[in-house]
């Protein structure tokens, strides 16, 4: 009849009504045992730049690619540092030549001061028996004084030889780092999530090259109420639960913030971006590769809180 047809409609439409209702609630809030909170997944994510300035030569990296630890990434024009390493090395070649005779000099100044002393000690003595004149005697003394300037004068010339050597050596190391810092391996083993710049391009030192984002260090963030701090404690393993990934992924709660915040602007409710929570890093256990950036994923309770 007409008055049955009017009950189910209603009925129906009481149905969808809390249907609805129900399907909100749960777009605002995750919810389930042991729900902690959500995120995306993060990595650590690293600069490789140029320890050494020039035209890169060759990048070897796109971006998306794997990289392994020690693996290049970019080949950077050294010509003109080798350059003057050769001409630092041919100016050692001549100091250390130098430095020998020098070396030379300072034996035979050592030497003659040495014959100059004897000669000293005769005539004086001579000279107070009256057996030598007053002139043998200045000349001796004249040339016992040239001996010791002589003498100094070549370990001056040896020591300055030395301080030369020694820059020219530091100078030639420093080149060589240069050198060695125009290829540009990776520090870690990742993925490239930006690519700076291009072959035939020129980087200064200290100019970003690559960005490379670790992928055994992955983390999420999460934001927990106050009233649920008292779950969650520093060193607890959790399992995080990635909608790209069948099986949960073991992680470990590492900080808690020691301060409130309100929800951030991302948060799915008006209502939950009003709440004040506290920031909650949770690290994931590393060797998984079918793990990205930005996946998401939420942080459940495990019960072990060691």
């Amino acid at each position: 009849s007409g008055g049955e047809m009017i009950t189910i409609a209603k009925r129906f439409a009481m149905i969808v009504v809390i249907l609805a209702a129900v399907i909100f609630a749960g777009c605002g809030q995750k919810t389930g045992p042991g729900f902690l909170g959500s995120g995306t997944l993060e990595a650590t994510e690293v600069d490789v730049s140029a320890l050494t300035g020039g035209t890169l030569l060759e990048l070897t990296r796109e971006e998306g690619q794997m990289v392994d630890r020690g693996d290049l990434l970019a080949r950077i024009d050294v010509e003109k540092l080798e350059i003057q390493r050769r001409q630092q090395a041919a100016a050692l070649e001549e100091v250390r030549a130098n430095r020998v005779s020098a070396g030379a000099s300072v034996a035979q100044a050592s030497e003659t001061l040495a014959n100059t002393q004897v000669q000293y000690r005769r005539i004086k003595k001579l000279h107070a028996g009256g057996a030598a004149t007053q002139e043998q005697y200045d000349d001796i003394t004249t040339r016992l004084k040239l001996a010791k300037s002589g003498l100094s004068a070549a370990r001056a010339r040896h020591e300055a030889l030395n301080a030369r050597r020694a820059q020219i050596e530091a100078g030639i190391a420093l080149l060589d780092r240069k050198i060695a810092d125009g290829t540009v391996r990776s520090p870690l083993c990742g993925v490239v999530v930006e690519k700076y710049m291009e072959p035939g391009e020129v980087v200064a030192p200290g100019g970003r090259i690559y960005r490379i984002a670790d992928m055994n260090s992955f983390w999420i963030d999460i934001y927990v109420a106050a009233f649920d701090l008292g779950r969650i404690v520093i060193g607890q393993n959790v399992e995080v639960r990635v909608d790209a990934i069948a099986d949960p992924v073991p992680g470990r709660i590492a900080w808690v913030s020691p301060k409130a915040e309100f929800t951030p602007k991302n948060a799915q409710t008006r209502k939950a971006r009003s709440e004040l929570v506290y920031a909650v890093k949770v690290l994931l256990e590393k060797g998984r590769d079918e793990l990205k950036i930005g996946m998401p994923a939420e942080v459940y309770e495990t019960g072990d809180k060691k």
